[in-house]
């Protein structure tokens, strides 16, 4: 059984920021800068993340809070204004996943969020889709345990 679907765009942000900086870590190094990553990216809200800029990445890239690795940092602001662009006025990103499943399917989906976002491969967006609640078939204990939802 999946976990559960966020309950705002912050927490599709926030799972997709989680896939981004798990790749070619280990979920304990992410989980133990994962409270730094909340204060330094305001919660995840899309809009503060998404008018952030150059700068605000050079800084955080120098942050101890923070996995130091500038095109990841990068790619959660590209990806917060992606989730911006495609979010419907009501439902949320959500609703836009909810919708993109439904017309492409699975693997159609995991496509389309791989062209549309900054450092989601297409195992990226299952993981993504898994981590927010949707149905992805089976899933091994490992990918269960790695990328269920930060839990402080």
């Amino acid at each position: 059984m999946p976990p559960p679907r966020p309950a705002d765009d912050a927490g599709y942000l926030e799972a997709a920021a989680r896939i981004i900086f798990m790749g070619g870590l280990n979920r304990r190094v992410v989980d133990n800068k994962w409270p730094g990553f909340r204060l330094a990216f305001s919660g995840f809200d899309p809009d503060t993340v998404a008018a952030m800029g150059p700068d605000d990445v050079a800084r955080l890239s120098q942050d101890d809070r923070v996995i130091k690795y500038a095109a990841k940092l990068a790619a959660v602001v590209q990806n917060a204004q992606a989730i911006r662009r495609l979010s419907p006025r009501q439902g949320g990103f959500g609703a836009y996943v909810d919708g993109l499943l439904a017309e492409k399917g699975l693997e159609g989906a995991c496509k389309q969020l791989a062209a549309d976002f900054s450092y989601i491969s297409l195992e990226g967006a299952r993981h993504w889709l898994y981590s927010t609640g949707r149905d992805v078939g089976e899933v091994t204990a490992k990918i269960q345990a790695k990328y269920a939802p930060f839990d402080n």
